[in-house]
């Protein structure tokens, strides 16, 4: 099972932290990944991370996806696109594997399943930079907002500002996640499932050190009046995101990319349209008519790569066939061989027996000195004498009995 979770928002809001806290490992440690203050760099960019989880005896393979530089400079303009074509990018792999002639059963899907996005915890509602990359994002990838570094807010200001960034993403028609209603659960998992959906946008705290209270070992935030504990529901909405987007409805997420975003994608490239829904445009700087003649190259070169690959296949089909049809010719004269072998034998045996007979019967012949026609004629003499023989025997039986009616007769006339 394989999923894609990209996480985007400003430098400094916790993202890596609250990643190492979902899945209780260090995705970005120290020396590879520097806190922002050690950051250079100013310039969007696209680092991915593979996690290994085992849950139940099922396997899940997590691609995280970090965006350092989002939001730093001074000008964000188009900050988006490198990510906005890290997803479609994704998207053309996932296509092309599709459109192989020889495709494999179940490609490697890379596609991005599920965007974090993190809100810094102002208190005012969203940035512009957040309505711009939501309204930017919405229609190629699942939007979550999450609201970063939860415990610097109380909980009456945490619920005011909840308010706030769904008013907002209302007014601004920006579509995020809806989570389903109900994933499969009854009784109480649905009314859970309906509280937890509840909790978006969900308002999380990080946390890569452990403490100890009361003989437990907690992930939290340690401060002079208490400890935010991060996997504590009254504290922190950081275990109903980890449950539903991990567990819950991580299925649904990868079906909705599949059937809604994807299909979008595919529809508009297989269209011809650009990601904004206009025709791509020709090269200015090309000729058109050689741009044309370009295209007509490439497109007869990949016709004819097919008719090769087809071609090919065609030719090991007809000599798959053929050596079937050997295989069935040769098993056909083998068994056709063995018959006439069988055939052959029975009739020497019957040609032996027919001979042993006709010697027996010389031999009988010369013995008795009569010949086989000469017991056919002798039978039939005999049968021919027991016949007349018989019906003079019945004949004198009738003419005996006829005195004796005739007396029995006469006594009853008396």
């Amino acid at each position: 099972m394989v999923g894609g979770y990209p996480v985007r928002g400003e430098t400094g809001l916790g993202k890596s932290t609250l990643i190492n806290s979902l899945f209780l490992t260090d995705v970005y440690d120290k020396d590879k990944h520097p806190g922002p203050s050690l950051r250079v760099k100013k310039t969007v960019g696209v680092e991915t991370s593979v996690v290994l989880l085992k849950e139940n005896g099922v396997n899940l393979t997590l691609t995280i996806v970090d965006t350092p530089g989002f939001g730093d400079a001074v000008d964000n303009s188009n900050c988006w696109q490198p990510i906005i074509d890290f997803v479609e990018s994704k998207y053309e792999e996932f296509l092309n594997a599709e459109s192989r002639v020889t495709r494999m059963a179940a490609p490697p899907d890379t596609r991005v399943h599920c965007c974090l996005y993190f809100i810094a915890p102002s208190g005012h509602g969203l940035k512009p930079l957040d309505v711009e990359f939501m309204q930017r994002l919405s229609d190629k990838v699942n939007i979550i907002p999450v609201i970063a570094k939860a415990d610097t807010m109380t909980p009456e200001e945490c619920k005011d500002f909840k308010e706030q960034i769904l008013k907002e993403i209302a007014q601004h028609k920006i579509k995020i996640y809806d989570f389903p209603e109900s994933t499969g659960e009854e009784g109480d998992g649905a009314e859970t499932s309906k509280a937890l959906r509840g909790r978006v946008p969900f308002a999380v705290v990080g946390a890569n050190t452990v403490i100890e209270q009361d003989g437990r070992r907690i992930r939290g935030r340690k401060y002079p009046w208490g400890i935010a504990e991060v996997e504590n529901l009254e504290h922190c909405d950081f275990l109903a995101l980890r449950n539903m987007v991990i567990r819950t409805h991580l299925q649904d997420l990868k079906d909705v990319t599949s059937s809604v975003h994807y299909e979008n994608y595919r529809c508009r490239k297989l269209a011809g349209l650009s990601h904004d829904g206009k025709p791509h445009r020709m090269n200015s700087n090309k000729n058109p008519l050689a741009q044309m003649e370009e295209e007509k190259r490439e497109h007869d070169s990949k016709m004819k790569k097919m008719e090769i690959e087809m071609e090919q296949v065609f030719d090991m089909k007809v000599r798959e066939k053929r050596a079937k049809l050997k295989e069935s010719e040769a098993e056909l004269a083998r068994r056709h061989e063995a018959t006439r072998r069988a055939l052959e034998a029975q009739a020497r045996e019957l040609e032996d027996r027919q001979r042993a007979l006709l010697a027996e019967q010389s031999a009988w012949e010369r013995e008795t000195g009569l010949s086989l026609d000469d017991l056919r004629r002798r039978s039939l003499e005999a049968n021919s004498k027991e016949t007349v023989d018989g019906k003079e025997k019945k004949d004198k039986k009738k003419k005996g009995m006829y005195p004796i009616y005739r007396n029995i007769l006469k006594k009853r006339t008396l």
